[in-house]
C-alpha cells in the first residue's frame, strides 16, 4: 500500500465534503482544530485546499 496525495483540487473537494458524513467520528477534530465551524458538508469542502488530502494506492510488484 502506498499514500499518494491528492493534487487535483476538485477531487480534493469532493472527498472533504464526504468526509463529514463517511466519518462522522473524526469530523468534529476538524472543528476543534479550527478548520472548519461544524461538520457542514460545505464547509469541509470549503477547507480542501487547507489540508492534505491522500488516496491509498495498492502496491504494485
Amino acid at each position: 500500500m502506498t499514500l499518494a496525495e491528492v493534487t487535483d483540487s476538485a477531487l480534493k473537494e469532493q472527498v472533504m465534503r464526504a468526509y463529514p458524513q463517511e466519518v462522522p467520528r473524526g469530523a468534529p477534530m476538524f472543528a476543534q482544530a479550527g478548520i472548519v465551524s461544524g461538520p457542514d458538508p460545505d464547509a469541509f469542502a470549503s477547507a480542501a485546499d487547507r489540508v492534505a488530502v491522500f488516496e491509498i494506492l495498492a502496491r504494485t510488484a
